[in-house]
């Protein structure tokens, strides 16, 4: 996910800059990355839940597997051979998927301190 361009924010892999010069484009930036912050939110959200349906696929799967290997017999043995030509679908990337969702958390993380330090500014 590409995260859409901020007038006064950008974000480098999991860090935000912020770049302002006056009181109200800090107040304007704080919008924007509350915004941003909603945004990213939904997208964790979703993440989640692909995470937790790749779970159940990957537990299915090896309850499959596990069923299968305790089967004995000749009709089990031709199951099992048959099944080795057949190309099967590519389990999901559960690492990849819990990287995704890391990173998520870190830049919502660095949103949030961005959005403390402005306010900060703006009181002081």
């Amino acid at each position: 996910m590409q995260p859409r361009e901020m007038r006064f924010a950008r974000i480098d892999g999991t860090e935000v800059l912020v770049e302002v010069k006056s009181a109200t484009e800090a107040k304007a930036a704080i919008k924007e990355l509350r915004h941003k912050k909603k945004e990213l939110a939904l997208l964790k959200r979703r993440i989640t839940s692909q995470e937790l349906r790749a779970r159940r696929t990957v537990a299915r799967a090896e309850d499959a597997a596990r069923r299968e290997a305790r089967r004995r017999g000749l009709f089990a043995a031709l199951r099992r051979i048959s099944r080795v030509f057949i190309r099967k679908k590519a389990l999901p990337d559960l690492n990849g998927i819990r990287r995704d969702l890391e990173k998520t958390e870190e830049i919502l993380h660095n949103i949030e301190s961005c959005i403390i330090q402005l306010e900060g500014r703006l009181l002081g």
